[in-house]
Protein backbone atom coordinates (compact mmCIF):
# COMPACT_ATOMS: atom_id res chain seq x y z
CA UNK A 1 0.00 0.00 0.00
CA UNK A 2 2.86 2.49 1.13
CA UNK A 3 4.73 1.57 -2.34
CA UNK A 4 1.29 2.57 -4.32
CA UNK A 5 0.85 5.76 -2.30
CA UNK A 6 4.50 6.71 -3.24
CA UNK A 7 4.32 5.22 -6.80
CA UNK A 8 1.28 7.73 -7.11
CA UNK A 9 2.51 10.56 -5.61
CA UNK A 10 5.59 10.88 -8.21
CA UNK A 11 3.19 10.06 -11.48
CA UNK A 12 1.01 13.03 -10.22
CA UNK A 13 4.34 14.86 -9.45
CA UNK A 14 6.03 14.32 -13.03
CA UNK A 15 2.16 14.92 -14.18
CA UNK A 16 2.61 18.47 -13.14
CA UNK A 17 6.02 19.09 -13.90
CA UNK A 18 5.50 18.53 -17.46
CA UNK A 19 2.43 20.41 -17.67
CA UNK A 20 4.36 23.35 -16.15
CA UNK A 21 7.15 23.06 -18.50
CA UNK A 22 4.77 22.81 -21.48
CA UNK A 23 2.89 25.71 -20.72
CA UNK A 24 6.42 27.84 -19.92
CA UNK A 25 7.62 26.62 -23.51
CA UNK A 26 4.59 28.12 -25.26
CA UNK A 27 3.83 31.31 -22.80
CA UNK A 28 2.04 32.49 -25.03
CA UNK A 29 -0.48 30.02 -26.05
CA UNK A 30 -1.42 29.88 -22.23
CA UNK A 31 -4.62 30.23 -20.73
CA UNK A 32 -6.74 31.75 -18.68
CA UNK A 33 -9.22 31.37 -22.03
CA UNK A 34 -12.63 32.14 -22.90
CA UNK A 35 -15.08 30.05 -22.47
CA UNK A 36 -15.71 27.90 -25.57
CA UNK A 37 -19.00 26.50 -25.79
CA UNK A 38 -21.40 29.20 -27.71
CA UNK A 39 -25.62 28.75 -27.68
CA UNK A 40 -27.78 30.45 -30.48
CA UNK A 41 -30.57 33.21 -29.37
CA UNK A 42 -31.11 34.30 -33.48
CA UNK A 43 -30.01 35.37 -36.64
CA UNK A 44 -29.22 37.72 -38.83
CA UNK A 45 -30.56 37.24 -42.27
CA UNK A 46 -30.03 38.88 -45.70
CA UNK A 47 -30.13 37.67 -49.57
CA UNK A 48 -26.71 37.52 -51.56
CA UNK A 49 -25.07 37.55 -54.74
CA UNK A 50 -22.50 33.96 -54.48
CA UNK A 51 -19.85 33.48 -56.97
CA UNK A 52 -18.01 30.18 -56.76
CA UNK A 53 -14.28 29.63 -58.13
CA UNK A 54 -15.53 25.83 -59.08
CA UNK A 55 -18.63 23.58 -57.96
CA UNK A 56 -16.96 22.56 -54.60
CA UNK A 57 -17.96 26.06 -52.88
CA UNK A 58 -14.71 25.53 -50.98
CA UNK A 59 -13.61 29.06 -52.44
CA UNK A 60 -16.38 31.81 -53.04
CA UNK A 61 -17.40 35.67 -52.70
CA UNK A 62 -20.48 36.63 -51.11
CA UNK A 63 -21.26 39.98 -52.39
CA UNK A 64 -24.50 42.68 -51.84
CA UNK A 65 -27.87 41.85 -53.90
CA UNK A 66 -29.08 45.18 -54.89
CA UNK A 67 -30.46 43.97 -58.50
CA UNK A 68 -33.92 42.74 -59.10
CA UNK A 69 -32.82 39.56 -61.05
CA UNK A 70 -30.18 37.26 -60.42
CA UNK A 71 -29.32 33.61 -62.08
CA UNK A 72 -30.49 31.13 -59.66
CA UNK A 73 -27.41 29.37 -58.54
CA UNK A 74 -25.78 32.36 -57.42
CA UNK A 75 -28.82 33.33 -55.09
CA UNK A 76 -27.81 32.94 -51.93
CA UNK A 77 -29.62 33.18 -48.60
CA UNK A 78 -27.18 33.95 -45.65
CA UNK A 79 -27.83 33.08 -41.79
CA UNK A 80 -25.18 34.34 -39.55
CA UNK A 81 -26.19 32.91 -35.96
CA UNK A 82 -26.58 35.32 -32.72
CA UNK A 83 -24.52 33.65 -30.42
CA UNK A 84 -23.76 33.93 -26.50
CA UNK A 85 -21.23 31.99 -24.69
CA UNK A 86 -21.69 30.16 -21.55
CA UNK A 87 -19.74 28.65 -18.72
CA UNK A 88 -18.71 24.71 -19.05
CA UNK A 89 -19.22 22.30 -16.25
CA UNK A 90 -16.09 20.22 -16.04
CA UNK A 91 -15.41 16.99 -14.15
CA UNK A 92 -12.27 16.31 -12.36
CA UNK A 93 -10.35 13.91 -14.35
CA UNK A 94 -7.13 14.06 -16.64
CA UNK A 95 -6.06 12.39 -19.93
CA UNK A 96 -2.93 12.56 -21.57
CA UNK A 97 -4.76 13.80 -24.73
CA UNK A 98 -5.80 16.62 -22.42
CA UNK A 99 -2.46 17.17 -21.08
CA UNK A 100 -0.83 17.43 -24.89
CA UNK A 101 -3.29 20.50 -25.19
CA UNK A 102 -3.05 21.92 -22.31
CA UNK A 103 -1.66 25.29 -23.76
CA UNK A 104 -4.00 25.24 -26.39
CA UNK A 105 -7.30 27.38 -26.44
CA UNK A 106 -10.44 25.01 -27.08
CA UNK A 107 -11.74 25.23 -30.41
CA UNK A 108 -15.76 26.67 -29.53
CA UNK A 109 -18.56 24.39 -29.94
CA UNK A 110 -22.11 24.24 -29.96
CA UNK A 111 -24.16 21.68 -27.97
CA UNK A 112 -27.45 23.26 -30.33
CA UNK A 113 -28.13 20.67 -32.97
CA UNK A 114 -29.82 21.71 -35.83
CA UNK A 115 -33.03 19.04 -36.28
CA UNK A 116 -34.76 20.57 -39.70
CA UNK A 117 -34.24 23.14 -42.31
CA UNK A 118 -37.73 23.67 -44.27
CA UNK A 119 -37.97 26.13 -47.31
CA UNK A 120 -40.89 27.29 -49.03
CA UNK A 121 -41.51 29.28 -51.67
CA UNK A 122 -44.15 31.92 -52.66
CA UNK A 123 -45.13 30.28 -55.94
CA UNK A 124 -44.34 26.92 -57.70
CA UNK A 125 -40.84 26.43 -57.90
CA UNK A 126 -40.18 23.64 -60.20
CA UNK A 127 -43.80 21.83 -61.81
CA UNK A 128 -43.16 19.20 -59.03
CA UNK A 129 -43.56 21.36 -56.47
CA UNK A 130 -46.72 23.21 -54.95
CA UNK A 131 -45.77 26.83 -53.06
CA UNK A 132 -47.27 24.36 -49.95
CA UNK A 133 -44.39 22.02 -50.38
CA UNK A 134 -41.22 21.87 -48.33
CA UNK A 135 -38.68 22.38 -51.09
CA UNK A 136 -35.24 21.77 -49.33
CA UNK A 137 -34.51 19.33 -51.68
CA UNK A 138 -33.63 21.98 -54.44
CA UNK A 139 -31.19 23.59 -51.79
CA UNK A 140 -27.77 23.21 -51.14
CA UNK A 141 -26.09 24.39 -47.79
CA UNK A 142 -22.69 26.12 -47.43
CA UNK A 143 -21.66 25.91 -43.30
CA UNK A 144 -18.66 27.26 -41.49
CA UNK A 145 -17.04 25.90 -38.36
CA UNK A 146 -14.44 27.36 -35.87
CA UNK A 147 -11.52 26.31 -36.87
CA UNK A 148 -12.43 24.49 -40.06
CA UNK A 149 -13.13 25.49 -43.66
CA UNK A 150 -16.35 25.70 -45.38
CA UNK A 151 -18.40 22.41 -46.06
CA UNK A 152 -21.18 22.51 -49.23
CA UNK A 153 -23.46 19.67 -49.10
CA UNK A 154 -27.19 19.18 -50.30
CA UNK A 155 -29.81 20.24 -47.70
CA UNK A 156 -31.22 17.11 -47.25
CA UNK A 157 -27.77 15.58 -46.73
CA UNK A 158 -26.99 17.96 -44.06
CA UNK A 159 -29.99 17.33 -41.90
CA UNK A 160 -29.68 13.43 -41.89
CA UNK A 161 -26.37 14.14 -39.59
CA UNK A 162 -28.33 15.98 -36.96
CA UNK A 163 -25.25 18.58 -37.28
CA UNK A 164 -24.15 20.56 -34.68
CA UNK A 165 -25.24 24.73 -34.74
CA UNK A 166 -22.71 26.43 -37.05
CA UNK A 167 -21.72 29.90 -37.31
CA UNK A 168 -22.28 30.60 -40.49
CA UNK A 169 -25.23 29.07 -43.15
CA UNK A 170 -25.78 29.78 -46.51
CA UNK A 171 -28.71 28.29 -48.78
CA UNK A 172 -28.21 28.10 -52.49
CA UNK A 173 -30.40 26.45 -54.81
CA UNK A 174 -28.94 23.64 -57.01
CA UNK A 175 -32.15 23.52 -59.36
CA UNK A 176 -33.71 26.14 -61.55
CA UNK A 177 -37.28 27.27 -61.30
CA UNK A 178 -39.97 26.27 -64.38
CA UNK A 179 -39.92 29.67 -65.15
CA UNK A 180 -38.05 32.71 -64.83
CA UNK A 181 -40.34 34.51 -61.89
CA UNK A 182 -39.96 36.32 -58.96
CA UNK A 183 -39.80 34.26 -55.85
CA UNK A 184 -39.92 35.02 -52.19
CA UNK A 185 -38.41 31.84 -49.30
CA UNK A 186 -39.90 31.21 -46.23
CA UNK A 187 -37.31 29.32 -44.41
CA UNK A 188 -37.89 27.64 -40.76
CA UNK A 189 -34.99 26.89 -38.63
CA UNK A 190 -35.42 24.22 -35.95
CA UNK A 191 -32.58 23.11 -33.21
CA UNK A 192 -32.56 20.86 -29.79
CA UNK A 193 -31.07 24.00 -28.48
CA UNK A 194 -30.28 25.75 -25.32
CA UNK A 195 -32.41 28.76 -26.05
CA UNK A 196 -33.51 28.63 -29.12
CA UNK A 197 -35.81 25.85 -30.34
CA UNK A 198 -37.18 27.20 -34.10
CA UNK A 199 -36.26 30.63 -35.86
CA UNK A 200 -38.58 31.73 -38.83
CA UNK A 201 -38.09 34.48 -41.87
CA UNK A 202 -38.95 35.04 -45.22
CA UNK A 203 -36.57 36.74 -47.87
CA UNK A 204 -37.56 39.65 -49.90
CA UNK A 205 -38.67 39.63 -53.25
CA UNK A 206 -36.25 38.26 -56.25
CA UNK A 207 -36.69 37.03 -60.02
CA UNK A 208 -34.48 33.97 -60.44
CA UNK A 209 -33.30 33.29 -63.75
CA UNK A 210 -32.52 30.07 -64.94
Amino acid sequence: MFKKTILSYFLLTGIFILLTVSCELTRNDCGPFNNSNYKITGFDTSLKQLTASDSTMKSFELNNFDNDSIAFNEFAIHMIPNTESYTINFKFGISFSEMAYACSPPIPSSEDRITDIQIFSSKSYTNDFSSSENIAELFDIIVLYHAESYQSTQLTDYLATKPEAPIEIILVPNTPPSTTQSFEFQVKYYQNGLELDEFEFTTKSAVLVN
